[in-house]
């Protein structure tokens, strides 16, 4: 869980972590999915997602800068994995702030 706190801004892929822990990525799922009901992929969408939220509720900071601070490639990519997780494009988040 540490690794992924640290590292969720730039890591997203499951294999890193894995990786870092000499584990497969599917043991590492797994024992995540056994303690907390949630698979490693679903933890690091939930924290990138809230991050996200957090920078998207401070005015100053464009759809585009929080792309860009959460290392997606551009900010379409940023705003289709937004909406696929919370149901709304992060300019609708915003104004809804």
């Amino acid at each position: 869980m540490k690794l992924v706190y640290s590292h969720f801004r730039e890591e997203r892929g499951v294999q890193f972590y894995a990786d870092t822990l000499f584990i497969t990525p599917k043991h590492l799922s797994k024992t995540l999915k056994e303690i907390t009901n949630k698979t490693c992929s679903e933890l690091i969408d939930e924290l990138v997602i809230t991050e996200a939220k957090i920078l998207l509720e401070d005015m100053g900071q464009s759809v585009a800068k929080v792309a860009e601070y959460l290392n997606f490639s551009d900010q379409f990519f940023f705003s289709k994995f937004f909406k696929r997780h919370t149901g709304m494009n992060p300019s609708q988040y915003k104004v809804h702030f």
